[in-house]
């Protein structure tokens, strides 16, 4: 099972989802470094590893160097591409063993082709140290023996889920060396071998519904299928794959790529409280301020004056108007020009509203997207005095000061002694100051933004921005339209509205919303995956996360919509329930749509029994956030089917062909402002 290599005495890790990323300021400069994995943690095992972060040319201004954030690490700049491998001097393999640790399959092939050793998470290096490559693999028990598993250095989870009907086995999909999966078949875990190069492939579910299964069938009857379970079957993708090859279309979210995460089996943190402290000291309490606690009149504003911004905003994303300068745009697919164009205007929207907008950027099949991010600031319970964090930010803007740096700290409360007693690095005392501050990366403080308050959590509203025409037979991606008005052009004027709405209630709200637009969708979830990884990786406190996906296809009287909480892990459905609740009860105050179909079952085989099926399970970006551990729902339109003593249910006939143009304004509208009272609930 295990394959053996050279031990490397190398490593390049490109900065993306998977790795880390780079603190970027308002004018494109170099504020600091952010990693999801730590090379000079003890534990990791690579203290004789060279390691090399690479950081794409034009990512950010590196001309002042990054010694100070870095600290012994060497980042330097590579062109993209191939070139990474083969023209940038500093990264040529020559004779020592090298590994190249990408997310991107693409530039993984292009690796093993120039002769290194690729992997797909930085994690696996320790592994490759001692001259071995990890093997896949499908281990199945009881959830006790595959956390108490999953807790080696040497075991990186890419899916973690109950068995299919079984109420006591779970299965984890997961790389691991060799002795790990010896180990755990010893002790009576099941081990299935999973026969495909995990270094250079990415592995995808394909969902199996009666609605594809002869275009399925069409689309991998050359491929190997490496595992299958009811509802999807498991194929791997390689370099030079294309994923649109094996698109299947059939009632809604046709695949999901699979990634390594090592936080998937973390319990999640859904308080600002529940952070873990890294500082063994308190802030004095002179530099903080007390916020009085906001309080809304309890008022339901009209719809019309929440979603009074609604139909320009679809019209604009969904070719009906222009988008920008240079005219309409006919598709947001990835591979289409007009997915980049809807990625800078709504940047440039969300600005221009007053948000402090940000890119969050991930690679994926030789390419760079962006999903966008922007927040309303909540006031929390304490802020910490402004010439406080202006003097942290000058500091942390100058070359290397130790000494300014340890005065900073005890002028905070950090004791005298604190750092000649156990000797910190700069790195050590920055990230000790910055708990003690409330700063952490899942905020961009770096930035000239409004900061949340102390104890201010996360409430995410989201929506996917791509679209797809898929099922139109002989679709081009690149070029042929697909203006996905309700696919998700519905979800994302909802978001957009939202933000221009609650922009009126800024300082008003105690917990922060996250205005999220997640972009590639359609190929696997990739944006939203790697974005929940990212969140939970920073143990960012998330209460909870509404997605809208499809909300504008009404072509009857019932005004009939869903709200799915449903999942596999049912510790995790229970954290969805009340938020299922709170948007029921939202939409019930308004009472323009009939009551929500609240799906809460623990399996998306069935149906329509909601209580036990959900066929919205790891169909939409919500189901990202639910495999880390989160509360989410979906809400969408009436896509499932009903009960029997319930009208018919009313799916768009359209779904991810060229002909979705049309949305019901007055039906979409209901639900937008629905969602917007379950915000402000959860954010109060």
């Amino acid at each position: 099972m295990a394959t053996k290599i050279p031990p490397i005495e190398r490593a390049v890790v490109v900065l993306d989802q998977l790795s880390g990323a780079l603190r970027t300021g308002d004018s494109g400069q170099t504020a600091g470094l952010d990693l999801w994995w730590d090379p000079r943690d003890q534990s990791s095992g690579l203290r004789d590893l060279e390691v090399i972060f690479a950081v794409p040319e034009g990512a950010a201004d590196l001309s002042g160097g990054l010694d100070q954030f870095a600290e012994g690490l060497q980042i330097v700049p590579v062109a993209p591409g191939r070139s990474i491998v083969l023209d940038a001097s500093p990264l040529s393999p020559g004779a020592r063993p090298t590994a190249l640790v990408s997310a991107d399959r693409k530039l993984r092939g292009a690796a093993a082709e120039a002769g290194l050793y690729p992997a797909p998470h930085p994690a696996l290096l320790s592994l490759m140290m001692s001259g071995e490559l990890p093997a896949a693999a499908r281990i199945t028990g009881r959830y006790d023996q595959i956390i108490r598993l999953a807790a080696s250095h040497e075991l990186i989870p890419l899916h973690f889920q109950p068995v299919p009907d079984s109420s006591s086995r779970w299965a984890l999909i997961a790389l691991a060396s060799a002795g790990i999966l010896t180990g755990a078949a010893l002790d009576g875990l099941g081990v299935t071998p999973l026969p495909y190069d995990p270094m250079t492939h990415d592995l995808v579910w394909i969902r199996v519904d009666g609605h594809n299964k002869e275009e399925i069938r069409e689309h991998i009857a050359d491929r190997q299928i490496l595992f299958s379970e009811p509802g999807q079957i498991l194929l791997a993708l390689g370099p030079g794959d294309d994923a649109e090859a094996i698109d299947a279309h059939g009632e809604h979210g046709h695949r999901e790529l699979l990634i390594p995460s090592p936080e998937l089996l973390r319990a999640p943190i859904v308080s600002a409280a529940d952070r873990p402290a890294l500082a063994p000291w308190p802030v004095r309490p002179e530099i903080l301020i007390p916020v009085d606690r906001p309080v809304l009149r309890p008022l339901l504003p009209s719809c019309a004056t929440v979603t009074a911004s609604y139909e320009q905003d679809l019209n604009r994303y969904t070719g009906v108007t222009a988008l920008d300068s240079t005219g309409p745009v006919n598709s947001r697919h990835i591979a289409h020009p007009g997915n980049a164009r809807v990625e800078t205007q709504l940047l440039k929207d969300l600005q221009a509203i007053g948000y402090c907008a940000v890119r969050h950027n991930f690679v994926y099949a030789g390419k760079t997207y962006s999903n966008l991010i922007a927040d309303l600031p909540g006031t929390g319970t304490h802020r910490i005095r402004p010439e406080i964090l202006k003097r942290y930010k000058e500091i942390t803007a100058l070359p290397p000061n130790r000494l300014a740096l340890e005065e900073f700290a005890h002028s905070l409360g950090a004791p005298e002694h604190e750092f000649a007693a156990a000797p910190l690095s700069d790195r050590e005392i920055k990230e000790q100051v910055e708990r003690v501050l409330n700063l952490a990366p899942w905020y961009p403080w770096w930035r000239i933004c409004a900061l949340p308050g102390l104890g201010s959590d996360l409430v995410v509203l989201g929506c996917h921005l791509d679209s797809t025409a898929a099922s139109q037979p002989g679709y081009q991606s690149a070029t042929h339209p697909a203006p996905g008005r309700d696919d998700d052009g519905s979800g994302l004027a909802g978001v957009l509205t939202l933000a221009r709405y609650l922009w009126s209630l800024r300082g008003k709200l105690t917990h922060t919303v996250r205005f999220c637009f997640f972009n590639a969708e359609e190929v696997g979830l990739v944006g939203s995956k790697a974005y929940a990884a990212n969140l939970k990786a920073m143990n960012a406190p998330i209460r909870g996360v509404i997605c809208m996906d499809m909300i504008g296809y009404n072509s009857d009287a019932q005004r009939i919509f869903e709200i799915h909480a449903g999942y596999t892990d049912p510790v995790v459905r229970d954290r969805s329930l009340p938020l299922a609740q709170t948007m029921a009860t939202a939409a019930a105050a308004y009472g323009t749509l009939a009551a929500g179909q609240i799906y809460k079952g623990l399996s998306s085989a069935g149906g329509p029994d909601r209580n036990t099926f959900d066929g919205a399970i790891n169909r939409s970006d919500h189901a990202a956030f639910h495999q880390q551990g989160y509360g989410a729902v979906l809400v969408s339109e009436d896509f499932f089917a009903n009960l029997a003593t319930e009208p018919s249910a009313d799916p768009n006939p359209h779904y991810h062909r060229p002909s979705d143009t049309v949305v019901d304004l007055a039906y979409a509208r209901a639900i937008v402002c629905a969602v917007s009272q379950a915000v402000v609930k959860l954010a109060q």
